[in-house]
């Protein structure tokens, strides 16, 4: 007669550790009505606790030979469900640091106050500061903030600065970008990079623009320091990287004009290229005051 076998205890897999994330979840969540102040980032971090107690428990309970190890999809759900809300616990205190409340209260603090400290620094030089116009300021935090959020070596710090012309070259606009640059450095604003602009008529005028990191204007002069000016060249709502691409423009559409006006003149007629090219010449310098040897002798 055959023995009778022991019927081996069955047990499924995750069940300790799911039970474990209720319990916790439960309490947390109970502890946080209790005690608002309390600080369950601080807690949900050590999430990964459970996964060893997961791997424990499977590890304890495969060893017995009186268990049966059951890692059916039911199992397979359960644990799934566990990483899942694990992985999201550990992060999310990461998350919360990278895009929380705190942390674009503290960026949008620094930035006010950074634009108020300039303004304040530029009061020494009354000329300079009726020229500035709009400032604004960027900061981004590039360290492990890890709720502290003050700016620290290798954070970006970025001044944004339109100054009100008109200014006669790029030479004059690269001394008042320095002019700024020198009194942020002398009150240690902090700044990391400049970015300046010109504010001037988009629709006949140059703009003017100097991007550079706060060590470049170090030891060079304002001439120096326009080599690395960009302009741009605005006519009729357009803006053209050079004089030469706006000069090019305003020909085009004069030369269009001529022959259309000389046509409706002359009974559908067009003008000869020495003409247009003549008369083209003529009113681009009548418009820009370009004097000619005909406008002298006049």
């Amino acid at each position: 007669m055959d023995e009778k076998t022991t019927p081996k205890k069955t047990r499924r897999v995750g069940t300790l550790a799911f039970a474990l994330v209720l319990i916790l979840a439960g309490v947390l969540l109970m502890l946080y009505q209790i005690v608002p102040t309390f600080n369950l980032l601080q807690i949900v971090k050590f999430s990964p606790v459970i996964l060893i107690v997961l791997g424990i428990e499977m590890l304890v309970y495969s060893a017995k030979p009186d268990v049966l190890v059951k890692f059916d999809w039911l199992a397979m759900l359960g644990t799934a469900f566990t990483l899942c809300v694990v992985g999201a616990a550990a992060l999310l205190p990461l998350a919360v640091s990278e895009w929380g409340p705190a942390r674009s209260s503290a960026i949008s603090r620094i930035e006010t106050e950074k634009v108020d400290a300039l303004y304040s620094a530029l009061t020494a030089d009354p000329e300079l500061k009726a020229k500035t116009g709009y400032c604004g300021v960027n900061v981004w935090f590039n360290h492990g903030a890890g709720g502290s959020y003050t700016l620290q070596s290798g954070d970006d710090c970025v001044l944004n600065t339109t100054l009100t012309g008109p200014y006669a070259d790029a030479e004059s606009f690269a001394a008042d970008c320095i002019g700024i640059m020198q009194l942020a450095a002398d009150k240690d604003l902090g700044f990391t990079s400049y970015h300046f602009s010109s504010d001037e008529d988009t629709d006949d005028g140059i703009s003017y623009y100097l991007d550079c990191v706060a060590s470049y204007p170090a030891g060079l002069t304002a001439a120096q320091v326009a080599q690395r000016v960009t302009e741009s060249y605005h006519y009729d709502g357009s803006s053209f990287s050079s004089e030469a691409d706006r000069d090019e423009y305003i020909k085009t559409r004069l030369r269009d004009d001529i022959a259309e006006e000389y046509a409706n003149a002359h009974d559908d007629v067009y003008p000869d290229d020495d003409y247009v090219d003549a008369e083209v010449e003529r009113r681009f310098n009548e418009q820009f005051g370009i004097a000619t040897p005909e406008s002298a002798a006049e």
